[in-house]
């Protein structure tokens, strides 16, 4: 039987038709190594929080509703969802694993923008750190800096995040 034949044969229901494609997996929201980690996380407290959720509920205590960058809008202190969003991390979780955690790591910072202003938190994150020595929460800034800097590793410190915070806090 040549192919046209077959083809013919196929379509007509006579032979079994081809499966060339593979069904079709939902990628996962989750990674399988993330999913582990917070489950050994869970393991780890003996609860259902991470130290990630327990570091967040802690801040949250602390914090006072208003931006501390000197706008003094609201903050999603209030806000179940959405709280975190105003916590902002002076040195960012990813490049220091070491302060990421710590109690003193972190600025309140208005999330959403709203009609008129910017997102606080976003112009931290994503603008210039020459900006940073403008906000009136600087003092803070640099007190928590000081605080940090003796917990960070030397790759830490050799990070060009660090060097420029550093030019920053000292005025060289």
């Amino acid at each position: 039987m040549g192919y046209l034949e077959d083809r013919a044969a196929r379509k007509n229901g006579l032979l079994p038709k081809l499966e060339f494609k593979k069904p079709k997996k939902p990628i996962a929201k989750i990674g399988k190594k993330k999913l582990e980690e917070n489950a050994a996380a869970k393991v780890e407290l003996g609860e259902d929080d991470t130290m990630k959720e327990k570091w967040f509920k802690a801040r949250r205590k602390e914090m006072v509703g208003t931006c501390q960058c000197g706008c003094a809008m609201p903050s999603s202190k209030k806000d179940d969802a959405h709280f975190r969003s105003s916590i902002c991390h002076i040195f960012p979780q990813r490049l220091f694993p070491s302060v990421q955690f710590h109690y003193l790591n972190w600025v309140e910072r208005k999330f959403w923008a709203t009609q008129g202003t910017s997102a606080c938190h976003s112009q931290m994150d994503n603008k210039s750190m020459d900006l940073w020595p403008k906000m009136a929460d600087w003092d803070d800034i640099v007190a928590k800096f000081h605080e940090l800097s003796p917990s960070l590793t030397d790759e830490e410190r050799a990070t060009k995040f660090y060097t420029h915070l550093e030019k920053l806090v000292y005025g060289k």
